[in-house]
């Protein structure tokens, strides 16, 4: 199935407040230690473009919660902040002044463990210009704001899991969306999950081989979207 998509340009959202960064705590040191015992990864993995000139990220601290861990820095355009961004999924270029970048938040309330510790965790990916700013989930077909692990490539093409509600489980699709062309690919997976989980990186990042891309042992022939081997499902999925 191949369909066409284009971005809404009308009225843009309103900026986001400025994050701290500096006087912000990620976690506390037994949260940390929770989370590394369980022995789950810190990141996915991501692919991204260089930042277009102007733009920079500085001010590196950590974030955490009781489920996962990673970096943040302060993501800024000209000397002028913009957002606190995951240096996971990092920050992608998609086309003149247009990045996709996955915010970073920390609660307000502290840990009733730890009084003087907050929990600082990823929020949605979003789609950011000067002028515009939208969530994925608001305008790419089957896009999880939790589970669908995107990655983007050079060539502002950005792959993820389309997830689709379908009682009592969700259907799973390889999808792909480029943002300077408005082409969207998606193609049903022969595969369910009930996503029963807290864990953000259940499904795995699609992973990029050259002309072929893999949805967890289902590999893809990028030129034409279409299932060229497959092996069975990691322990992640069923």
């Amino acid at each position: 199935m191949v369909l066409c998509l284009v971005i809404s340009c009308a009225r843009p959202e309103p900026e986001l407040p400025p994050v701290g960064v500096a006087s912000s705590t990620s976690r506390a040191a037994d949260t940390m230690s929770a989370s590394r015992q369980q022995g789950l990864p810190d990141t996915a993995p991501a692919v991204a473009a260089a930042l277009p000139s102007g733009y920079s990220l500085t001010d590196t601290t950590d974030w955490g919660t009781m489920l996962e861990e990673g970096q943040r820095a302060v993501l800024r355009r000209g000397g002028i902040m913009i957002d606190t961004v995951d240096l996971a999924f990092g920050v992608a270029s998609v086309g003149k002044d247009s990045l996709v970048f996955l915010p970073v938040r920390t609660d307000t309330a502290p840990l009733p463990t730890a009084p003087n510790a907050h929990e600082s965790f990823p929020t949605d990916h979003v789609l950011w210009t000067p002028s515009l700013r939208r969530q994925l989930r608001a305008f790419l077909p089957f896009f999880d704001a939790y589970f669908s692990s995107p990655v983007v490539t050079p060539d502002s093409a950005i792959h993820y899991w389309g997830i689709a509600p379908h009682a009592p489980t969700n259907r799973l699709y390889a999808m792909r969306y480029n943002f300077r062309t408005a082409r969207l690919d998606s193609l049903f997976l022969n595969r369910e999950d009930p996503l029963a989980t807290d864990y953000r990186y259940h499904l795995g990042s699609p992973q990029i081989h050259g002309n072929n891309v893999s949805f967890d042992g289902v590999v893809l022939d990028r030129a034409t979207w279409r299932v060229i081997r497959q092996s069975p499902p990691s322990l992640n999925t069923r």
